[in-house]
């Protein structure tokens, strides 16, 4: 999950200008990255208990 925020965070950076990788004609690229990062989020949260913030800071 840690990692999964750290990446959102570079993808909308605009100096890497990497979000222009995720426009496509019908917006789907976006919406399957968002949906990993849902996951990845849900995932932490099986794993981790339930304070979100545990898996990140760990």
């Amino acid at each position: 999950l840690k990692r999964a925020l750290e990446l959102a965070n570079i993808v909308a950076d605009s100096r890497y200008k990497l979000y222009d990788d995720f426009l496509h004609l019908d917006g789907r690229r976006l919406g399957e990255y968002l949906d990993a990062v849902r996951r990845a989020t849900i995932a932490g949260l099986e794993w981790g208990g339930s304070d979100p913030f545990k898996v990140i800071l760990s």
